[in-house]
């Protein structure tokens, strides 16, 4: 991971690259911590919410915002036998055997109580995949998740499909271009459901 040199950057703002599986050696505790898309990223979020909840000062938050894997379609227009729907599965797939689960979301706040966090709020949303729905909010919403997808997708499947389901690059590449020909049809009704969650450490 390259460290970031913003050309701007604000004289109380600093960059830091950190393992946060490992034991958090910050120097001093926060009054707010803001995970997004972090969906895959540690074995062990129990060990997550624990280690937030120890590096934050009394009365300060954690807010996390996540997806959580598989795709949803409420109306069955996701093709059952399509490449939406088997990256889907495929992805949960990998999750699982990679210990990197995608499926952890829908228990962010019961983790955040376990880790001692109170007031706890979690708002859901369907978030849509490409510029299916109607309202002119969700459909902005769908068409930035769909670059997201589309222009990540190598990065986001090539180290769990490689590593841990036996695929060879080459067939990762092709698969891609299969989901990505698929991924911008609009008469796919296709969502993930994501979570904001946050709580509070309290005094």
């Amino acid at each position: 991971m390259t460290e970031m040199h913003p050309e701007a950057q604000p004289p109380n703002v600093q960059f830091e690259i950190d393992d946060l599986e490992e034991s958090w050696n910050f120097s001093y505790p926060f009054d707010y911590i803001h995970c997004m898309m972090m969906t895959g990223a540690f074995r062990d979020w129990s060990n997550f919410y624990r280690q937030a909840y120890e590096n934050l000062n009394p009365d300060g938050w954690l807010e996390i915002q996540d997806i959580q894997f598989p795709l949803n379609c409420d109306d069955d227009t996701m093709l059952p036998n399509g490449a939406l729907k088997r990256w889907s599965d495929l992805m949960v797939e990998a999750g699982e055997k990679s210990g990197f689960l995608l499926t952890t979301c829908e228990r962010a706040g019961d983790m955040m109580h376990e880790a001692g966090f109170v007031d706890i709020v979690r708002i859901p949303y369907k978030w849509p995949i490409n510029e299916w729905p109607r309202e002119p909010k969700w459909k902005e919403v769908g068409k930035r998740t769909a670059v997201n997808f589309r222009d990540g997708m190598s990065g986001i499947m090539m180290a769990l499909f490689t590593r841990f389901m036996g695929w060879s690059k080459e067939q990762v590449e092709e698969f891609c271009a299969q989901v990505d020909t698929e991924w911008p049809d609009t008469r796919v009704h296709a969502y993930f459901n994501l979570w904001v969650t946050y709580g509070r450490k309290a005094r």
